[in-house]
């Protein structure tokens, strides 16, 4: 009976410790990143919890299922697309924007196409951190990426005009040479 109960305390220590993988265990995400071309769709939206934002959040108006901390974005085209040392973002916003957007604004999200600066990659605690600079003509974004061996992903975004938001989702290879024949 011992001998039985030892072989299970073994059988559950090595099956936890197996679900922990390093960054560079994925052979695809590899490639992706040093070939610095691929795109990021999000699932869900974290904007940040203000005053004003939980306000708007408390009245029901984000839907059934969503809350002020976390949205559904399933349904929502979005990307983040990085290629050719370039950046292309299409992400719904929700939040606060501090500074003046302009009457009229067709485009509340976070759209623009941009050269990155300051792109750096690290590894850390058994996945990717990327941070790099963009800007449009009125905006600029500090942007962190948080890449995971199993091809989900985090998206912080803190831009110079807007409260910080949170996105997280899936990473798939991004083929810029097909983009341009659309």
């Amino acid at each position: 009976m011992k001998y039985l109960g030892f072989l299970i305390l073994a059988l559950m220590i090595t099956g936890c410790s197996g679900s922990r993988q390093a960054a560079d265990s994925n052979e695809a995400l590899n490639q992706w990143i040093t070939e610095g071309s691929y795109e990021i769709e999000s699932q869900w939206a974290s904007p940040m919890a203000t005053q004003a934002f939980m306000a708007v959040a408390n009245t029901n108006i984000l839907g059934p299922g969503n809350t002020g901390n976390r949205i559904s974005l399933i349904g929502n085209p979005n990307h983040l697309r990085i290629y050719n040392d370039s950046i292309d973002v299409d992400l719904p916003f929700f939040g606060e924007r501090f500074m003046g957007a302009g009457y009229n604004q067709n485009n509340a999200g976070i759209q623009f196409k941009a050269p990155v600066k300051n792109y750096e990659v690290t590894t850390k605690n058994g996945f990717y951190q990327i941070k790099f600079v963009a800007s449009d003509k009125t905006e600029s974004y500090n942007v962190i990426l948080n890449l995971f061996p199993n091809e989900t992903a985090s998206i912080a975004v803190n831009s110079s005009q807007r409260a910080a938001i949170r996105y997280q989702g899936t990473i798939i290879a991004f083929d810029p040479d097909a983009k341009e024949e659309e």
